[in-house]
């Protein structure tokens, strides 16, 4: 399986006068990748300019060789894309250029465009006795199309060089392009008694010795990951520590929940030992949620405490639990009973290792993004709502900038409330109703991510019922949820299991509890005194199908 950084595209697009060709150029030479331009090949391929071609074949044979054009583009590496004017206008385009990485639509008045166009007669669709007419109705039939793309940039009044100053501020502020660069991004976190980084980007598990590096060669490092990630991951990360200077010792665990006990934690102690891990160590933690759990866990108390750095390999593990230094192993009588809170120094994410992921775990990762998203992010909602019904598996740009954002969102509410006890509560939107799901789920049949769409849902029909939010807002978070593939209802769950694992929450005091809840996408209150009851029935709307109206009714 290749893992390892793919190639990728930076569009530029508008219509005919705007600039693409020169300004993508400017961009593609500043940031030293190669420029394509699609009308370019098209006409190479062809042996004829594109009038000719128009003249001969007509448009839609134009449009045909256009997007054959824009595969041959795309598949020749890290490149900036100059597109033809109507590019955009297939919908298979438009998808193909979205995955390859960021689409920036140059833009300019009808004036300036007549002015910069009028005479030029290699321009077909404007051979006719009104061109200023003409103009004014391809700019009307194709701004649904150009508004899809992610950034706009109106050239009426810049020069090329300036206006190629624009596209690269907007990229420069745009995870998704990083990875086309070579270049990552880096989140601080900063809390009273710590002080670390989290890295995102494509291929940097390949960096991460040089990330953090030992403090002198030769200190031992326990590398701990699960028999399904290690033949895939682990020989790739021993080498990456060993050229930073590492002297590593792998530590393999049974994949899947149940390592998260005393008896593999015992085991990893006793491998620990084996391995002469002192408390100038170092513990890696290669994988998803589990391996964090535990290796975290191990890490805070081994010594007294060692350093901690992960490695997540799962898209719920790089936008959530990596992050906040939260650590447990779980006891016959429930999930993380025994924990510690154990901040990591440093947290690198590779985006690349998410290829591991079978369909169904990535689907988990996007519940955790779902809830950032409708808490802290209304336009990272709208993107998702663009993109629903796609996947996200082979679409690195994508992934770096919603992992990006997430660890940004997480590690802002973890800096200002590290032990949660205040504002961190928020990040429990969704999770009341999916924690009791998950415990009355039979052996923890569903996924995290599976029970917080649901928790989701249920909890955003709650705001609705209580006047916090309105019945769209509640709708809006719950088709989000079904487009991803989460689920709004669960089957199979036995009610009366599922009401008393919500009375065990740890929040509720006295029949009554402190709810996050959303009043508009991209916001979150914290409302008290929240009732049972209502909240059981928020619960109960969840284990059937359908929405149920007003609750207290």
């Amino acid at each position: 399986m290749n893992l390892r950084p793919p190639a990728g595209a930076i569009a530029i697009t508008g219509f005919m006068g705007t600039g693409k060709t020169t300004v993508a150029r400017i961009v593609a030479e500043r940031l030293g990748l190669e420029m394509v331009d699609t009308d370019e090949l098209i006409e190479a391929e062809a042996g004829m300019s594109i009038p000719a071609i128009f003249a001969a074949h007509g448009e839609a044979h134009f449009r045909d060789l256009e997007s054959a054009a824009l595969a041959q583009a795309l598949g020749r590496g890290r490149v900036v894309i100059g597109t033809g004017g109507g590019m955009l206008l297939r919908a298979a385009n438009l998808e193909a250029l979205r995955r390859a990485g960021p689409i920036i639509c140059l833009t300019a008045g009808p004036d300036a465009i007549l002015r910069r166009v009028g005479d030029d007669d290699s321009r077909p669709l404007l051979q006719v006795a009104d061109p200023a007419g003409r103009i004014a109705e391809l700019l009307a039939e194709r701004r649904q199309a150009y508004a899809q793309a992610d950034a706009h940039v109106d050239t009426t009044q810049l020069s090329p060089e300036q206006a190629a100053d624009e596209v690269l501020r907007l990229l420069a502020d745009d995870p998704r392009a990083r990875w086309l660069t070579g270049a990552r991004t880096t989140i601080p976190v900063a809390l009273a008694d710590a002080r670390y980084e989290i890295t995102v980007g494509c291929g940097v598990l390949d960096e991460v010795g040089a990330l953090w590096p030992p403090r002198e060669p030769g200190v031992r490092a326990a590398l701990v990951t699960t028999d399904r990630i290690a033949p895939l991951l682990a020989e790739r990360t021993t080498e990456a520590l060993r050229a930073g200077g590492w002297e590593p010792h792998l530590l393999v665990v049974p994949d899947g929940e149940a390592s998260k006990s005393l008896a593999v934690l015992g085991e990893l102690y006793e491998g620990m030992a084996a391995a002469g891990l002192d408390r100038g160590g170092t513990v890696f933690a290669l994988g998803g949620g589990v391996v964090g759990d535990l290796a975290g866990f191990a890490a805070a108390t081994w010594m007294r405490g060692i350093d901690l750095v992960n490695l997540p390999t799962t898209l719920l593990a790089q936008v959530d639990s990596s992050i906040g230094g939260k650590t447990a192993i779980d006891l016959s009588g429930g999930k993380n009973l025994v924990g510690a809170f154990h901040q990591p120094v440093a947290v690198v994410s590779d985006v690349g290792t998410l290829a591991t992921l079978p369909p169904a775990e990535m689907r988990s990762g996007l519940g955790e993004i779902i809830k950032h998203a409708c808490c802290f992010d209304a336009e990272m909602f709208a993107l998702l709502e663009r993109r629903a019904g796609g996947t996200l598996a082979d679409d690195t740009a994508a992934l770096e900038y919603l992992v990006s954002r997430n660890c940004q969102i997480k590690a802002g509410i973890v800096e200002e409330d590290p032990h949660e006890q205040g504002v961190r509560a928020v990040l429990n939107y969704g999770h009341t109703v999916g924690h009791a799901l998950e415990r009355a789920a039979e052996g923890w049949s569903l996924r995290h991510g599976e029970v917080v769409g649901a928790g989701i849902v249920a909890e955003s029909r709650l705001a609705a019922w209580l006047g916090v939010s309105d019945e769209e807002t509640a709708l809006r978070q719950e088709r989000l949820v079904a487009a991803w593939g989460l689920p709004t209802s669960v089957s199979g769950i036995d009610e009366e299991a599922a009401l008393a694992a919500l009375a065990r929450d740890k929040k509720i005091v006295s029949g009554r509890l402190r709810l996050p809840l959303v009043p508009e996408v991209g916001s979150f209150r914290i409302v008290e005194d929240v009732s049972i009851d209502l909240l059981r029935r928020a619960v109960r709307s969840v284990l059937a199908e359908g929405w149920r109206g007003d609750a207290r009714r």
